[in-house]
């Protein structure tokens, strides 16, 4: 199979079935304008056209279902050293179809099973996969290092074993935490289905009704997909067992089909049962149960109970130490959604300093967020506009190497831009500064002033800008400035003193910094999640993990590609300039079709979660989420189209951008669900100790409600919530009722 030129393989491979594309020349990213794996092909002519036009590229395999394979890269001697200790606990690999990468490593190849691979960095250290959605650098391409990729054998690809495939690919689906619900028995057939508390209704019944609303399967126009929906509505939106799935499928949905499937092909039903099952797809279990109001909203909330296992983690130093089952399911960050070379240098930011991938992806975004600042806008519907400001706290106690990863992400926005270096210099001003480190509002306002632009407020660490707020008005009110510099409004402040006026026509201000885990059980004050405050913050708090030495290294080539994407999105000039209103106007980005069907449906499904939840503040940040999606759509839309990518900086949002930014948002929104649960936990225990502490000191450890009440009358301002504090004592187990009334607590 070995070919001497990159054309003639990119064919021989197109013939095998393999799509391939373009990557840059002596590189492993895809070339400039095209979309990588979403551009392979195996349409020879295609390919011809491709590498005539440049007869240099390297070669790009998109693996994966399409290709009929996923591989196992095994990078140096770390990987072959975790290889060969694999081997020694599943037994030896099969001989297959592999090569040697331009790095010295290796390619083995594996034939697709009836389970989804998906890409996975790391499942073994110095092994990684490639799966759905990846791909690899294939023969004659010619490595960075200059040496070329060549085939080792010809082998047909084997099948992968399947304590293999359990390790790359585990059989059960991983989801986010806020998707999982409490195990269920399934309803064995042919038992009555459980009764809803809604009119009495059966779910089956419910069911039916459903499929006789579900568009047919038509013939020659997606016919299966509609047959792997409606399995799907049943299996997990109804959460039916097999058996009363398919039974319901042939007698409710198959007459209406054109034309409906014979008595002999009922195996295409099984089979579309069985993959609904094993990949459900991106609405959470039990979506129609929510819908249809047959199971409790506490099901929802399942994970904060979680929450609790994870409490002394947060909480505990950096030692490692065997995590609670809730910080190992933890969801890994969606880092594939960026546009390929970004991603590359988001993965080298990451093993350079030995931190979770979410610690450089996230703070990218906001950094982006940052770069784009007032120039754009994204309108998702007529008086519907977002902007990209977003707020990140990087959650990680001393010594975890925060600042590394923080640093290394934000540099490209310290760089000054001279005028001269800007497109429509009239059109694009820069301000003093993009980043500032002062955050109390004073210093934040003045810099709002000077900045066109918006910036950002930088902190290695946020407990100065979490104790900033109200650091000069007693009576309060600097939390409600802060939400608007988030909404990217127009603010004026009137200064008795000279009596200056500062009006700042849009006060974009996206905040990134480090948060000490106990600053952040101070945020989870009720009065925070009352002005919406905390929902605001995206946070990622991964297990705590120990530091150890890397040769891993940000290479030149990565380090550029993203500062030259964050200076190009500095340099794109605003739309207009109002001279009347003295506002620089951004170009207001707007939604395909396409783009805006797959936000409307995640905007709906979260609106359902959040008719379940019983929890305000879970609500809350579901309710965020909403918004915080269309602004991630537009980040990525801006990152695509600083790394090279086709379109226009005033052409619409497409598909792929709705689709990174509501996976972002969900992993976000999974997060935060997360960390609320044992954060929320622990800032009720530090309460009640703190109440406890005054009534020992005040009372002699024994309180009535009032006396409670007299503590702290700002915490406590009626009698309800001096009740409800003491109820917490005795849930904490420090104190009990006395007397077996609920109007005095005794300490314990």
């Amino acid at each position: 199979m070995q070919q001497s030129q990159p054309i003639e393989a990119a064919k021989t491979y197109a013939r095998r079935g393999w799509p391939v594309f373009r990557v840059s020349p002596r590189g492993k990213i895809p070339m400039r304008g095209s979309r990588g794996c979403l551009d392979a092909t195996a349409d020879e002519a295609a390919v011809c056209r491709w590498w005539q036009d440049a007869p240099e590229a390297n070669v790009g395999i998109a693996t994966g279902l399409r290709a009929g394979c996923w591989v196992l890269d095994i990078d140096g001697e770390r990987g072959a050293q975790s290889l060969a200790e694999l081997e020694a606990e599943i037994g030896a690999l099969p001989e297959t179809l592999e090569q040697a990468t331009g790095s010295g490593g290796r390619h083995l190849f594996f034939s697709w099973p009836e389970r989804e691979v998906r890409n996975r960095q790391n499942v073994r250290a110095g092994i990684d996969v490639r799966g759905e959605g990846g791909y690899i650098v294939a023969p004659p391409s010619v490595h960075p290092s200059g040496n070329a990729y060549r085939w080792t054998n010809d082998l047909p690809i084997a099948e992968a074993p399947t304590a293999l495939l359990d390790l790359v690919a585990p059989a059960e689906k991983t989801v986010a935490p806020w998707e999982r619900i409490a195990p269920r028995k399934p309803v064995q057939a042919p038992a009555p289905a459980p009764v809803s508390a809604v009119g009495g209704t059966p779910i089956i019944e419910r069911a039916s009704r459903y499929l006789r609303e579900c568009e047919p399967a038509v013939q020659g126009s997606g016919g299966h997909n509609a047959l792997l929906w409606a399995a799907r509505a049943l299996v997990v939106g109804f959460e039916l067992d097999d058996g009363t799935a398919l039974s319901l499928l042939w007698s409710e949905f198959n007459p209406r089909c054109s034309p409906p499937w014979k008595q002999s092909e009922r195996k295409d039903f099984e089979r579309k049962v069985a993959e609904a099952r094993r990949t459900p797809g991106t609405k959470p279990r039990g979506w129609l149960l929510d819908e249809f109001g047959l199971r409790s909203g506490a099901d929802a909330l399942a994970e904060i109970a979680r929450g609790q296992e994870s409490a002394s983690n947060l909480l505990a130093s950096c030692q490692a130490s065997p995590e609670p089952e809730a910080m190992q399911d933890r969801p890994a960050f969606p880092l594939d959604y960026f546009p390929p070379k970004i991603a590359d240098y988001c993965r080298q930011v990451a093993e350079s300093h030995v931190v979770d991938e979410s610690f450089a992806g996230l703070p990218m975004l906001a950094v982006a967020a940052t770069a784009m600042g007032n120039t754009f806008r994204l309108q998702l519907k007529k008086g519907f506009i977002v902007p990209p400001t977003l707020w990140v706290g990087i959650v990680s106690p001393s010594g975890t190497n925060k600042s590394g990863p923080l640093s290394e992400v934000i540099a490209p926005l310290y760089q000054p831009i001279p005028i001269e270096d800007t497109e429509n210099a009239l059109l694009n001003p820069q301000g003093q500064k993009a980043v500032v480190s002062d955050a109390t509002l004073e210093a934040v306002i003045t810099r709002l002033s000077e900045s066109p632009r918006g910036l950002m407020v930088f902190r290695d660490e946020l407990a100065g800008w979490a104790k900033s707020f109200n650091a000069y008005k007693k009576s309060g009110g600097d939390e409600q400035t802060w939400l608007e510099f988030w909404g990217a409004k127009e603010y004026h402040l009137d200064r008795k003193t000279n009596n200056e006026q500062i009006h700042i026509p849009a006060a974009s201000t996206c905040v990134l910094g480090g948060i000490q885990p106990k600053i952040l059980v101070e945020c989870f004050d009720p009065g925070k999640f009352a002005s919406g405050l905390v929902p605001r913050l995206l946070i990622t708090c991964p297990p705590a993990s120990d530091m150890y030495w890397s040769e891993a290294e940000v290479s030149d080539d990565a380090a550029r590609v993203w500062a030259e994407a964050i200076l190009w999105l500095r340099k794109r000039p605003f739309a207009a300039f109002d001279p009347n209103t003295g506002r620089y106007q951004p170009h207001v980005l707007t939604l395909t079709p396409e783009a805006k069907a797959h936000y409307v449906d995640f905007f709906n499904e979260i609106s359902g979660e959040i008719a379940g939840m019983e929890n305000e503040q879970a609500r809350g940040f579901a309710s965020k989420a909403r918004v915080v999606a269309g602004r991630l759509m537009l980040i990525h839309r801006g990152l695509h189209l600083a790394s090279g990518g086709y379109g226009s900086m005033t052409g619409p949002v497409e598909l792929d951008s709705a689709k990174a930014g509501v996976a972002w948002a969900r992993w976000a929104l999974a997060e935060q669900m997360r960390v609320y649960g044992f954060t929320s936990i622990e800032y009720a225990r530090q309460q009640a100790e703190t109440l406890a502490e005054a009534i020992r000191d005040k009372h002699k450890g024994r309180a009535t409600i009032r006396q409670v009440q007299h503590t702290n009358t700002k915490r406590y301002p009626n009698a309800e919530a001096a009740k409800d504090a003491m109820e917490q004592l005795v849930k904490a187990g420090l104190a009990r009722w006395a007397d077996g009334s609920s109007k005095k607590v005794v300490l314990v």
